[in-house]
């Protein structure tokens, strides 16, 4: 999947966080939205995925030269960021199911393949509210990577995670993004190590 960020700018009150961005996101490109905190790109993220609307500018999705309409982009993508939101009343099997309805898995990943691949103790009987962040983070990451999409967004994947829940990240980018678009906001090189493409929103780059 092909992103196209065309004029794109974004303003809160009067103050612009970014504007004039053109950039060709290439399909199976891994892109790093890099600059200090504050330069806007979690907003650049949300903005890609859908959730925010920029002020001015467009962005365009496209698979094989052929556009897909913006409302049935999302159709397409995966999110994870550290303040998106659980169902926490749920345990990780209802999770898993109430996830499915919305979203196909990966062929062969059942709920016993998806709780293996998290490399974690997790407990079948408990709910979510009850797990530490760093569980709850990987949780949000192996459902964006272990769901079927084209477009996998990541803002600052490796919050609340650990050493080893770090090293885990990159194993699971190592063996299930395959040829599909990664784009990655951050400020911290070990989490977009990987990419072959940043976009910097530091005005003075």
């Amino acid at each position: 999947m092909e992103v196209r960020l065309q004029n794109l700018g974004k303003k809160f009150s009067s103050r612009w966080v970014f504007r004039g961005l053109n950039e060709n996101i290439p399909s199976g490109g891994k892109c790093a939205l890099v600059g200090f905190n504050g330069s806007g790109k979690s907003t650049l993220l949300q903005i890609i995925s859908g959730a925010r609307v920029p002020t001015k500018g467009t962005v365009s999705y496209f698979r094989s030269e052929q556009e897909i309409p913006l409302d049935q982009a999302f159709k397409h993508m995966s999110y994870a960021a550290p303040y998106s939101d659980l169902i926490e009343e749920l345990t990780l099997p209802e999770f898993y199911r109430f996830h499915g309805k919305f979203k196909a898995m990966l062929e062969g990943v059942d709920y016993p393949a998806f709780n293996e691949i998290l490399e974690y103790s997790f407990r079948d009987d408990q709910a979510l509210k009850s797990f530490s962040s760093g569980m709850k983070q990987r949780i949000k990451l192996a459902m964006a990577f272990l769901s079927e999409n084209e477009l996998i967004l990541l803002d600052e994947p490796c919050s609340n995670l650990d050493r080893q829940g770090r090293a885990w990240y990159h194993r699971l980018i190592e063996k299930y993004l395959g040829n599909r678009t990664l784009v990655i906001a951050s400020n911290d090189p070990y989490e977009y190590e990987m990419a072959d493409q940043d976009i910097s929103l530091d005005p003075s780059s």
